[in-house]
């Protein structure tokens, strides 16, 4: 892959820190782009004279920075061909994706208070529907085959009422049912990255996305983020330099808390369609709005750019009712919903009956009842925090189940081995982290449980912490 002159002004625009030479400046920033994915193993730079050209400086300077680079073994340079990014630049090391997940997901004995996963216990409905089922759907539990392949179509039209309640204008063709989030995350990376081109992301992210990062063949872009969330004008300018396939944001980012406001929303959208790329608005956070309204879907901002939603039932319901969807074009969807009945023949039917009924005449009660417990099992959780003299640091999230917590001068990864040996096991930053050590120091902390759970849990990660 090449990198013209032009391209790579782009991508560095506001390079210069202000501290140091010019020519270590930039090599500097060079290096921030390969850490982050912008730039990849094998990429051809620009000649020194063309890349001094595009940013106004001497070729002195550009040849001091190639220098240091190739001292440190970012760069490699042959006889009569163009510098290439070297051994260092091989793209994103750092955990597998595999060993990412099992960070998240709980193990096989039962904890003592269980915080690595961020999946709430049943809501009341739910354990109402599971004792007396055929109370709640008005029918027979086991009518039919028992699976209904390509979605059933009350669930369909219960979805489309949904997202056309959010504003966005969907129809049944347009919907595919998943069995939960993940599973409709992984369809659409998996049918819209490409082999040649990075998936663009928050710098820290969900896990399961890179599964399906790795299945399609693509290779994950660092969007900067800081601690108040993504960093919207960076992010832009890489957008339009890299022109990734696809561009991955959650609503009520995972793990961080974060919001995009519409406005910033907006113009993440006008970037990524000036360089088609696909959005993957990821909503299965979105509902969970702490300090105010939920997030509007960015399908339905009214811009130009193409993207795809994604829902589902999990993080409201039960972490046990998988079943999601994804909103995208008819065509698409068509694809989409084949390769998934392919796949597992669809989710059970007896779990969308319950899914349309959730729904139609369960969800806004549903959703004030979880808020209301989140904010309780918050509001434990950082008096707890406090009550312990624990020195964490976090910004109180706008949305979603978690805490984002750093341990200063900490290493989540043998915090994370302590705490589960006590019995509280906690996820570790480097399994969300796109760029290694971003989250060298820092675990997530969900507050699903109940507020007692959450007191005791951090209670004991305080002695772990000691």
């Amino acid at each position: 892959m090449r990198t013209t002159a032009d391209q790579l002004r782009d991508v560095l625009d506001h390079w210069q820190s202000g501290t140091g030479p010019l020519y270590s400046q930039l090599a500097d920033a060079i290096v921030s782009l390969a850490e982050a994915g912008s730039l990849d193993h094998g990429t051809r730079l620009p000649s020194e004279r063309a890349l001094a050209d595009a940013l106004h400086l001497s070729r002195n300077t550009v040849t001091a920075a190639y220098q240091r680079l190739r001292d440190e073994e970012w760069l490699e340079v042959r006889p009569g061909a163009a510098p290439t990014l070297g051994s260092r630049a091989r793209g994103l090391d750092g955990m597998s994706y595999q060993d990412r997940f099992a960070r998240i997901l709980p193990g096989v004995q039962a904890p003592l208070v269980g915080l690595s996963s961020a999946c709430p216990p049943p809501a009341p409905v739910v354990s109402e529907a599971l004792r007396d089922p055929a109370a709640m759907i008005d029918g027979s539990v086991s009518a039919g085959t028992g699976y209904a392949a390509l979605g059933d179509p009350d669930l369909v039209r219960a979805i489309v009422e949904h997202l056309r309640a959010r504003g966005i204008d969907a129809h049944p063709d347009e919907v595919v049912v998943t069995a939960g989030g993940q599973q409709a995350l992984w369809l659409a990376v998996t049918a819209l990255a490409g082999p040649s081109c990075p998936v663009a992301m928050e710098a820290v992210a969900y896990p399961g996305v890179f599964d399906a990062i790795a299945s399609a063949g693509s290779r994950p872009l660092a969007l900067p983020m800081t601690p108040d969330g993504l960093d919207v004008a960076a992010s832009v300018k890489l957008i339009r330099a890299a022109r990734p396939d696809v561009a991955y944001l959650t609503s009520f980012q995972n793990p961080t808390g974060t919001a995009l406001a519409a406005e910033d929303a907006a113009r993440l959208l006008a970037a990524a369609e000036a360089a088609g790329t696909t959005v993957i608005d990821d909503r299965i956070t979105g509902e969970l709005a702490l300090t105010g309204s939920p997030r509007t879907p960015f399908a339905a901002l009214g811009t130009g750019a193409t993207v795809v939603t994604i829902g589902g039932l999990s993080k409201i319901f039960w972490g046990g009712m998988r079943i999601g969807w994804l909103h995208t074009n008819a065509t698409l969807a068509t694809q989409l919903r084949n390769r998934k009945a392919a796949m597992d023949l669809g989710s059970p039917a007896f779990f969308q009956q319950l899914a349309t009924r959730f729904l139609t005449a369960h969800y806004d009660a549903t959703l004030a009842w979880r808020l209301d417990s989140m904010r309780e099992s918050l509001a434990a959780t950082v008096d707890a925090i406090a009550e312990h003299g624990l020195d964490w640091e976090f910004r109180m999230p706008d949305g979603g189940p978690c805490l984002w917590v750093r341990i200063p001068g900490g290493n989540a990864e043998r915090f994370a081995a302590r705490a589960a040996d006590a019995g509280v096991p906690v996820a570790p930053g480097p399994a969300f982290e796109v760029i290694p050590g971003a989250g060298a120091e820092y675990f997530r902390l969900p507050f699903y449980l109940p507020p007692e759970d959450m007191r005791l849990g951090v209670k004991m990660l305080a002695e772990r912490a000691a």
